[in-house]
């Protein structure tokens, strides 16, 4: 009889194919994510910050709310970068813009 228990895979791991499955989904689902982002990376860092809830609170969360969480981080980060990219003329008019001015 075949077993899985959690001596033979780590809880990182278990962060990680979770992790993995909704990063491979939210790629499909999105042409901007996979021109920008590299999978690996991503799913590396976002298995990280994942790990900041307890095992058992993450397994708790369902997996339409874990998409979702991932999918805004994704976008924050991705938004992030691009404003980083910004000149100071730029980024004043953003900063304007998001301000409602």
């Amino acid at each position: 009889m075949n077993t899985i228990s959690e001596d033979t895979i780590s809880k990182k791991e278990i962060y990680r194919f979770r992790v993995r499955k909704i990063v491979d989904r939210l790629l499909q689902e999105s042409p901007v994510f996979q021109e920008e982002l590299n999978r690996d990376d991503v799913i590396e860092s976002l298995t990280d910050e994942m790990q900041k809830f307890s095992f058992e609170e993450f397994l708790m969360i369902d997996d339409n709310d874990l998409k979702g969480r991932i999918g805004r981080m994704i976008a924050v980060d991705m938004l992030s970068k691009l404003i980083d990219d910004f000149t100071p003329e730029q980024k004043r008019i953003f900063n304007e813009a998001v301000e409602g001015r």
